[in-house]
């Protein structure tokens, strides 16, 4: 703890020095000194337009994402809609710092070189598991049929959001009754496993109140990939005989269920609730232990209430508070577990303005319950069990239960001295099952010339254990990341932005959750990188962008133990052997890239295009025998979408998938896997007023 607080007080120091510098009387008589400079609101009118994208997950508070303390930007719905993509992945892919990483059991989400690392929130209520870290709600789970916008911060959020905003958060914001009047209904089919599916919104705005409902579904084949291992678990509590384990079969269609509402009087209280439902089947192949079918279902739902009072025009208390639950279901072969995930949390904030409306503080405290029942914990690699020689032992998993109480205090502090604003906050975290921490960040946004903004920010976060961590660590240290960030963002004219990003991420107590069922040992990195990004508005009705990430990494490899063998004693006692394995640290690939396009040819039809670039990384096989060669990949998206059709309020949408066709080889779980192929989705969606 104290190390944590000292780290705090320079910073600290080094902020007041800062702020110190800045109000000094100088030639012009000092930042603080209330003059006015058609320059300043040159920029201001530039990077606070009408226009701007608005997001609230760096302050808790409605600001646009250029002017945001923090490497922020969002995605609104009208991209969304224009792009044709209906899933979350496929609208982070587009951003820079996220590489989506395709696999088995659905999309592994990287951020800046570290996977797992993002925060995800729906209405700021979290979306994740501490039994397993690769749960993410980025594909079909989560339908963005309902999504007004997408809110996406690269970097550490700890102190507003607490443990596990970690790499970066993205808050999921969904419609509200004053965003839809009346209905909308929408029907899509994707040729790719003949899947379908369909969605309902309804709202309506009365006066102070509103009410909004969503539901959606989809239905179909994601794995086309045949299995031959059928049988394994006996119920004798042996392995099945090697002759009767074999056979021929598919992955049965996967199923996605939601249903999502709001409701709200004014500011003063809302409600919201999501519910989910789904399963989704895929095949996963090893070599020299053949193929099998699992599947994955962590329906993820809540009920959240919300109230705001204002206490006079420059102050307000409010309150949030929700229930959630994760109710799990993992089928390996023919066993299953059903683990079980829920949490009680609420907060209070307290906001003022001060200073002639210059400063802003930002305050709360917070309470969080979580408990987890039945985790699956495997302590054996399942693959070395399927083999033929296997006739006597079954892979180890045991299932744990454990609970964790939280209690949180947080502030944020910002002040605008002149054009620049200055901002400094901290975050204190009392765990009853593991070790507190304080998390801190601070920084400056300026825009020091006309046309020209300058981001320096720094921060501090830390990510929660997950199930196998708490059962071998009575105590265990949470994994921090110390991030700092610069962006430098130039707008020539309205019509060209030009942005770049460069991070320095240092790492520690890192733990590595892998499908190998092994853990490995406490280790470190320093990952440094640069995000590149421009737009370009080549004419009225035509827009060209692009940008591209590059990451490098510098430490040691991973370290794991691992169960090498098992062997029977005379007495009947079961001996287990293990033995240390290194691995290089895995950040995905180390260059990555998207040019996207978007052009309005005709008054009711829009295109849009997307080439997207990942360069090769490998798959180090389990027990560091052979690294798997993985492949460039190359992709081309083609969206057309046509509005008001027959003058009906009825758009169509039609996406071209991979236009390419081109099927990379990409790390999977044990073995090299191959992307999706060429595929059309048609979407049909009307308005009823």
């Amino acid at each position: 703890m104290n190390r944590h607080f000292i780290k705090f007080y320079h910073v600290l120091l080094i902020g007041c020095i800062l702020c110190a510098t800045l109000v000094l009387p100088g030639k012009t008589g000092g930042l603080l000194a209330d003059t006015h400079d058609p320059a300043s609101d040159d920029t201001m009118l530039m990077f606070v337009g009408l226009n701007l994208d608005v997001l609230t997950i760096a302050s808790r508070r409605e600001e646009s994402a250029s002017q945001a303390p923090a490497i922020a930007n969002v995605i609104t719905r009208d991209q969304i809609r224009k792009s044709g993509y209906s899933s979350l992945a496929d609208m982070l892919g587009m951003t820079p710092g996220f590489y989506m990483a395709p696999k088995e059991w659905g999309t592994q989400p990287y951020l800046r070189g570290l996977p797992n690392s993002v925060l995800f929130l729906y209405d700021t209520v979290p979306m994740h598991s501490n039994i397993d870290k690769t749960v993410h709600p980025i594909d079909h789970e989560l339908s963005v049929a309902s999504v007004k916008r997408l809110e996406i911060i690269r970097g550490p959020g700890s102190v507003l959001w607490g443990p596990d905003a970690y790499g970066g958060i993205v808050n999921i914001v969904p419609m509200t009754g004053k965003d839809v009047s009346g209905a909308e209904t929408g029907v899509l089919y994707n040729s790719h496993g003949d899947q379908a599916g369909g969605w309902l919104n309804a709202g309506q705005s009365s006066g102070p109140w509103d009410v909004f409902f969503s539901a959606s579904g989809r239905y179909g084949r994601e794995d086309e990939r045949r299995f031959d291992l059928v049988d394994f678990w006996d119920s004798n509590g042996r392995p099945v005989s090697p002759e009767d384990r074999f056979g021929r079969g598919k992955p049965e269609n996967a199923r996605y269920m939601e249903m999502t509402g709001r409701l709200g009087y004014r500011d003063l209280f809302t409600l919201t609730g999501r519910f989910s439902d789904f399963k989704k089947p895929y095949t996963v192949e090893a070599r020299d232990a053949g193929t099998w079918s699992e599947s994955r279902s962590t329906p993820f739902s809540f009920l959240k209430a919300e109230s705001k009072m204002d206490i006079d025009v420059d102050s307000a208390v409010r309150f949030m508070g929700y229930y959630s639950s994760v109710r799990s279901t993992y089928e390996v072969i023919d066993n299953s577990y059903s683990p079980n995930e829920h949490a009680w949390y609420a907060e209070m904030i307290y906001d003022r303005r001060f200073l002639a409306g210059r400063s802003l503080f930002t305050g709360g405290i917070s309470y969080r319950d979580r408990r987890v029942d039945d985790a699956p914990v495997w302590d054996s690699y399942l693959p070395e069990y399927l083999g033929p020689d296997n006739i006597s032992f079954l892979p180890d998993v045991r299932q744990i239960d454990y609970d964790n109480t939280l209690r949180s205090v947080f502030a944020q502090y910002s002040h605008k001295f002149g054009k620049i604003d200055v901002f400094l906050g901290g975050r204190l975290d009392d765990h009853e099952a593991y070790a507190d921490n304080f998390s801190f960040n601070t920084g400056i946004v300026w825009p020091f010339y006309p046309r020209w903004q300058l981001k320096l920010l720094y921060g501090t976060a830390y990510r929660t254990p997950f199930a196998r961590q708490l059962m071998e660590e009575e105590e265990p240290n949470l994994e921090e990341i110390d991030t700092f960030n610069a962006q430098l963002t130039w707008q020539p004219s309205s019509r060209a932005t030009l942005k770049a990003s460069a991070f320095v991420s240092r790492i520690s107590d890192h733990i590595m959750q892998d499908p190998y069922a092994g853990l490995s040992q406490t280790n470190h990195q320093t990952l440094r990188g640069l995000e590149v990004s421009g737009e370009l508005e080549l004419q009225k009705n035509l827009t060209l962008s692009a940008n591209a990430t590059f990451i490098d990494n510098n430490g040691p490899d991973e370290t794991y133990q691992y169960l090498a063998y098992s062997y029977i004693r005379p007495d009947g006692t079961i001996e287990d052997v293990f033995e240390n394995i290194r691995y290089p640290f895995e950040t995905g690939p180390e260059m990555f890239a998207n040019m996207t396009l978007q052009w309005r040819p005709g008054q009711n039809l829009w295109i849009f295009g997307r080439l997207s670039y990942a360069k090769a990384h490998d798959l180090v096989f389990p027990r560091g025998e052979v690294i798997a060669k993985g492949q460039d990949y190359w992709s081309l998206d083609v969206n057309t979408l046509f509005e008001n059709v027959f003058q009906s309020k009825m758009d169509l949408s039609v996406s071209f998938r991979n236009v390419l066709d081109r099927q990379s080889r990409s790390p999977g779980t044990y073995e090299m896997i191959y992307t999706d192929p060429f595929a059309v989705e048609v979407v049909l969606q009307k308005k009823w007023n």
